[in-house]
């Protein structure tokens, strides 16, 4: 995977952050702008900026933090449960714990096949259009500049292949949450509340976010 240093600090544990669908490494700078004595390390996901998809995903560092937001805090989830003795700490933003049901994993697939055909049909400008205007974003709205840049066919294979359809159910907690993203706080009985922030909360509030990555990987 294509490794980007977020920090001019290169000692002590490591954070590595993994970022969501359609996005690249650089969505953590503002996060890490808040990190400036930690050792910071972004990730291009498989399929991502200039990392190409393949179903093998590994973090070729011993130890480290973890940091993973939406579908790179549902990555992020799993590798830390398969292999534990390499994390130090977990913090997911936006990360839904997944489906129970048959019949929702039925549904959610349909869904990302949907989104996946799309993806590979419209202009990547009209794709992002319609997936920044679903609900949990709203009002926010990234800089679409970098993503217009993705290669659509390796995206559609990550959104396919990392599909929340194909996520065992976790029961976890300590999940940050945007305080505007009615939907994923829903999912929750306590999750951490991020002000003023939708369902991008690294994005929207990265002051906020930073604190509690401090706070966290400090204990």
């Amino acid at each position: 995977m294509n490794q980007r240093f977020l920090s001019s600090t290169f000692t002590g544990t490591p954070i590595i952050f993994l970022h969501g669908f359609l996005g690249t490494a650089v969505d953590w700078e503002l996060v890490c702008s808040y990190l400036p004595d930690y050792y910071c390390i972004g990730f291009d996901l498989p399929g991502h900026g200039d990392t190409p998809f393949t179903e093998n995903f590994t973090i070729d560092i011993p130890y480290f933090h973890l940091v993973g937001y939406s579908m790179g805090g549902r990555i992020a989830l799993s590798y830390a449960k398969k292999h534990p003795e390499k994390i130090a700490s977990l913090t997911l933003l936006s990360t839904h714990p997944g489906l129970k049901s048959a019949e929702e994993k039925k549904q959610r697939l349909q869904s990302d096949a949907a989104w996946a055909d799309l993806l590979l049909k419209l202009p990547i400008d009209e794709f992002l259009l319609r997936w920044y205007d679903q609900s949990i974003f709203k009002p926010f709205v990234p800089d679409l500049s970098l993503r217009k840049k993705q290669d659509k066919v390796e995206l559609a294979k990550a959104l396919m292949h990392y599909s929340l359809a194909k996520q065992p159910y976790y029961d976890i907690d300590g999940i940050l949450v945007g305080e505007k993203d009615v939907k994923f706080r829903s999912l929750y009985k306590n999750p951490i509340i991020i002000p003023k922030a939708s369902h991008m909360i690294h994005l929207e509030n990265p002051a906020c976010v930073a604190n509690i990555i401090r706070e966290r990987i400090s204990r």
